[in-house]
Order: structure tokens, then C-alpha cells, then sequence
């Protein structure tokens, strides 16, 4: 006969297993203040409904649906863009490189971030949760409650929009004061 784990015991497993990936998760998508309290609030969720939560890699999945949930309350409390943005230039720093390249690196990652924040709720989950937490189609049409289908074809979509978004706010050559000829001006 196999015995069941206390009620404490599974919350302690789950913890244990998933708090770092999904405090990861809270990171890129909050600030840290924000991004702390939103990951306790995952398990504070997880904690009140400890007997409800499947068993196995369905229980990772499950805590994912959970911390969707609770980052969108704190996007939707209008924490999200202004501090997200001042937040950004951390999550990329490369420490070793010149602060010149640094500045470039820290440039190109906001215009993506800019880019992602175009797209729709569903869209920057998809793209988030693939890229960012590296799960499989199935795994994210758990989380969103989607097919791998839609999934795939959410994520070709959302990739193209991106596409199309940074090239259409990167200037073109021509625009660049440093284009012109020696002895001109750039227009």
C-alpha cells in the first residue's frame, strides 16, 4: 500500500520543484517587487487548493495557468509598463562587455519588449511561455487551455507580427545622419 503524502508534504514538493521557474516567470514579466509578491501569491493559490492540483508534470503545467492568472491581475493593476520598462536594461546586462555594446544590447531588447507589449494578451503568452520557459505546444495549450494546433499556429502569427513590428520602427539607412556622403546632409 502506497502512502499518501500529508497535505504539507505535497505543498513542500511542489514549492521545492516549481518556485524557481515560476518566480523566473513573475521576473520577466513584472518588476522585482512585484514579480516577489506575485510568485508567493502563485503559491499562496497553490496552498489553498493543494487537493485540487493534479499529480505529476500536470501539476507544472497547472501552477503555470496559476501564475498567468495572477502576473495579468498585477499588469492589470497599471504596474506593468511604466516600471517594466525601467526594469528591462537589468534583465539583459551583460556585465563583461563594453557599456557601449551594453547600450546597443539594452536598445535591441527594448524595441522587442516594445514589440511583444503590441501584441495581444494571448499572443505574448504564447510567445512568452515557448521562448522564455522553453514549454513545448502541448504544454502551453494546457496552460491557455488551447490545442497544439492553435498553439503552432498562435505562435507563427505572433512571430510574423514582431517581425513586421521591428522592421517597421527600425530606421531605414537612409534616415541616419551618418548615410550621407561626405559633405552632405542627411535629409
Amino acid at each position: 500500500m502506497a502512502v499518501v503524502p500529508s497535505r504539507d508534504e505535497r505543498f513542500r514538493r511542489l514549492f521545492d520543484a516549481h518556485n524557481r521557474e515560476l518566480h523566473a516567470y513573475c521576473l520577466r514579466r513584472l518588476p522585482v517587487d512585484d514579480a516577489n509578491e506575485a510568485a508567493s501569491e502563485i503559491f499562496l493559490v497553490a496552498w489553498r487548493r493543494t487537493e485540487r492540483i493534479p499529480e505529476g508534470d500536470e501539476a507544472r503545467l497547472w501552477l503555470y495557468g496559476v501564475a498567468r492568472n495572477v502576473v495579468r491581475n498585477w499588469e492589470r493593476s497599471g504596474r506593468r509598463h511604466s516600471r517594466l520598462v525601467a526594469k528591462v536594461g537589468s534583465f539583459a546586462e551583460n556585465r563583461g562587455e563594453d557599456p557601449d555594446v551594453q547600450i546597443v544590447v539594452r536598445e535591441e531588447h527594448r524595441a522587442v519588449f516594445d514589440a511583444i507589449a503590441t501584441l495581444g494578451d494571448t499572443d505574448q503568452d504564447v510567445i512568452r511561455l515557448k521562448l522564455w520557459e522553453g514549454l513545448s505546444n502541448a504544454e502551453v495549450g494546457a496552460v491557455l487551455a488551447m490545442t497544439d494546433r492553435a498553439v503552432e499556429a498562435r505562435y507563427a502569427r505572433a512571430i510574423k507580427k514582431l517581425h513586421r513590428h521591428l522592421v517597421r520602427n527600425s530606421a531605414p539607412p537612409s534616415s541616419s545622419p551618418f548615410s550621407a556622403e561626405p559633405g552632405e546632409v542627411a535629409s
